[in-house]
Parts: structure tokens; C-alpha cells; sequence
């Protein structure tokens, strides 16, 4: 994955009244926050607060690429770690339920994990109600009790033969919808029950895939966008029919989730697309920018979208969403990741610097900026986990598990 050389593309199209489905929260819950779009509102935010002494804690949470997700005071978030027990060396995995206001465990629930490259969680948990629902890398389903972290159920995607994994494992984020957990998993996705983890629809069986389901309403249908390494799928969440689909031509990278702009329109990248008459209009199609499993974001007429470009090298991009042209871009070095905070944005860097700088198309306008996590120059060290914010508090983390986080409350 790390020297895979990926060459750029952006699809952007147009959907008769599409909208993102969106829930009245502040809370970051679940993949991409509040309504999955990467943004959050806030009166509790100031971002000249970033500063070393308004850290206020700090955690070794072990290897990992998974979000971390907020809910009732608590922060949820997950990592993997070797430990040597007497004669023995034992791998394995935690979801950990931690204090918000200190760091400290309210509970942890271990499974076992085996020791690869590249190790840890992927998907990020989402809490819905009183449940917590987490997926590993290895295609284990947990359900547990968000208060406690005793288990509810769990399933085993891969060994019951539901799905099959890539090289990388699985990526996808649990998405709630109703009484379903989506996943984009197999052809165009799996849908299982909340309550009990049976399934409720499946697809053919192949590779999973590094983007999760994006709920969007068209005109007056709910559907889920499933975005796979061959198509970009169009589905019924309720019964897994595919309502349209647009096979994807090129296989540039790891696909990431796609965008609803305030025009309604639908944006994403790494891919071009084969365009088949079902009501979408492709407005247009360039070589700008891939992102390679990291999603951005849109405010207003412009998306800010990181790049990988040869040699790993990351640049963050604004590009005009009317025209695909970029109105500026800055270099970055090694990947990174970023969210939006009222009308910030909010970014880390692939060695764990978080810089502060306005949204706006005019040109990179840094506000503040500084070094919170300690990763070397190393593969397994880099940031390309999304920051999460809540409540005044930003939490950041790094792949070896380096956890902080930063009180930017007014």
C-alpha cells in the first residue's frame, strides 16, 4: 500500500435533489462525525487555543488506523498491541471506553488479534443508543453495551463466510440505518440486523473495501452509496436492490467515501467513471487530485481534498467544485488527514502536527499550529487517522497508538 504509485482523478456528477441524511447532533458518534460529512458546528471552539499546555491528556492506545468517536462524555477508540506474558507473547486487540475530562478507562474490552503488518483496527466504532458496534480487521462484528463494554453479540464475517477480505483487511465503518448495520463489504454491501448481527441482505462475494456507506436521499428515495474498486453502486438500504451503478474505468488506489456538496451534487475522486443514462449528469472528469483512502471535505463551492502523489508525498487541495480547478495547494509531506470545525479547518499532518487554518479559497491560511504527537519518520508511525472534535475538546492519534487530547474550549 505505502509504495503503490496512484495516479490522480476527480468525478464529480449531478443528482435531482440530493441531500446528505443528517441527524440534529453535536456529538462525533460515528464515522466522519455528526453527519458523516467530516464537519462539525460548535459555539465551544477556539482555535488560538491550540497550544502544549492545553493538552490535556495523553494515552498509549497501541497500534491502529481507526477513528475515535465521543458520545455522553466518553471517547471511544480502539488499537492493537504486543504484550510478553511470562514465556508467552500475546497479540491482541481493545476497544476502550475512556473519561473524556482525564484519559482514564472506564472499561476495555481484549480480543485477540494476530500480529501483521500494518497492525490494528481500521473501522471506527459507532455508538447508537446504548450499543457500540466495532468491526476488526479480521472481520470480527462486536456488539457491546456502550456503558459497560459487555458483549452483546459478536459475529465472524470472514470465518462465517460472508465476506472475504483484501491484503489490508477490513476498512469499512459500521453505518446505523433504522434497525440495520450497513457495511460496504462484498459486491455492493451487506446489511445485518442491530439487534441480533443476522443478515438481513448480502451480495456476491469479493474484495472488502476501504470506504464506508454514504446515506443519501435522491428526489424522494433513501438510498446508500456504496463505493467499490469496480462501481460506484446506488442502493435500497432496506433490501440491498441496486437501483443504478457506474462502473468505475479506472483502478487508481483505494476508493474513499463520495461527497454531497450544498448543491447537491455528488464528488469524489480516485476514479473515473462510465457514465450510463440513468439521470446523472457528469459535469466533469479531470487528473487534479486521488486522495487514496482518505476523504475530504466540502464547504460550500470548494472541496478540501489531501492527495497522495509519487513517493508518498501528500498535498492538500482546494478545488473549485464548478470547475475542478484547484485554487490552491499546499505541500504536506506524508499524508495527513483533516475535519472541519465552523468555518476551520482542522488538520494533522503524517507526523502528528495539528495546524489550524480558515476554510476559505483564497489561499492556505494557517491560524495556529502545533507538534502534538511524537511520530517518527516511519511508515507505521504516520497520521492518516481524521481528528475528531466535541464539546471543545479535539482528540488526534497516530498509527503506533500515541492518543492526545486538546482543550480548544472557549
Amino acid at each position: 500500500m505505502m509504495n503503490k504509485t496512484v495516479l490522480p482523478v476527480i468525478f464529480i456528477s449531478l443528482i435531482i435533489l440530493v441531500g446528505c441524511i443528517s441527524k440534529k447532533t453535536n456529538e462525533w458518534s460515528k464515522w466522519r462525525g455528526p453527519n458523516a460529512d467530516g464537519k462539525i458546528s460548535s459555539d465551544n471552539f477556539n482555535p488560538e487555543k491550540l497550544d502544549s499546555v492545553n493538552i490535556v491528556w495523553t494515552k498509549d492506545i497501541g497500534f491502529g488506523h481507526s477513528a475515535i468517536t465521543v458520545s455522553n462524555g466518553k471517547c471511544y477508540a480502539s488499537g492493537w498491541k504486543e504484550e510478553v506474558i511470562g514465556n508467552d507473547t500475546v497479540y491482541k486487540s481493545a476497544i476502550y471506553c475512556l473519561k473524556v475530562d482525564d484519559g482514564s478507562e472506564i472499561w476495555t474490552y481484549n480480543y485477540p488479534s494476530a500480529k501483521r503488518s500494518y497492525p490494528g483496527p481500521r473501522s471506527t466504532p459507532v455508538i447508537d443508543a446504548n450499543r457500540l458496534y466495532s468491526l476488526s480487521w479480521e472481520g470480527k462484528l462486536f456488539c457491546l453495551k456502550a456503558k459497560t463494554g459487555e458483549e452483546i453479540w459478536q459475529i465472524d464475517l470472514a470465518k462465517d463466510s460472508l465476506t472475504i477480505s483484501d491484503q489490508w483487511g477490513y476498512n469499512t465503518s459500521p453505518v446505523i440505518y433504522d434497525d440495520l448495520i450497513l457495511l460496504n463489504l462484498n459486491r455492493h454491501g451487506i446489511a445485518l440486523d442491530k439487534k441480533t448481527g443476522d443478515v438481513v441482505w448480502n451480495s456476491d462475494t469479493t474484495n472488502s473495501h476501504f470506504s464506508s456507506v454514504q446515506l443519501i436521499d435522491i428526489n424522494d428515495s433513501r438510498l446508500g452509496v456504496f463505493m467499490s474498486d469496480s462501481s460506484m453502486f446506488f442502493v435500497v438500504p432496506e433490501t440491498g436492490k441496486v437501483v443504478f451503478s457506474h462502473k468505475r474505468l479506472s483502478l487508481n488506489g483505494m476508493e474513499n467515501d463520495v461527497m454531497v456538496t450544498d448543491a447537491g451534487k455528488l464528488f469524489t475522486s480516485n476514479a473515473s467513471y462510465e457514465m450510463m443514462d440513468n439521470g446523472l449528469v457528469l459535469e466533469w472528469q479531470n487528473d487534479t487530485v486521488s486522495s487514496s483512502f482518505r476523504t475530504g471535505l466540502v464547504m460550500g463551492n470548494h472541496a478540501y481534498q489531501f492527495s497522495l502523489e509519487r513517493g508518498n508525498k501528500s498535498r492538500l487541495n482546494c478545488v473549485n467544485l464548478e470547475t475542478g480547478v484547484p485554487a490552491w495547494r499546499e505541500n504536506f509531506g506524508r499524508w495527513g488527514a483533516l475535519i472541519a470545525v465552523n468555518e476551520y479547518l482542522v488538520i494533522i499532518n503524517g507526523l502528528g502536527k495539528v495546524i489550524v487554518a480558515e476554510a476559505t479559497p483564497e489561499a492556505y491560511k494557517p491560524i495556529k499550529e502545533l507538534q502534538v504527537l511524537t511520530s517518527e519518520n516511519k511508515p507505521e508511525n504516520w497520521c492518516w487517522t481524521i481528528p475528531t472534535f466535541t464539546d471543545g475538546k479535539l482528540f488526534v492519534r497516530n498509527s503506533k497508538g500515541e492518543m492526545a487530547c486538546i482543550d480548544l474550549s472557549i
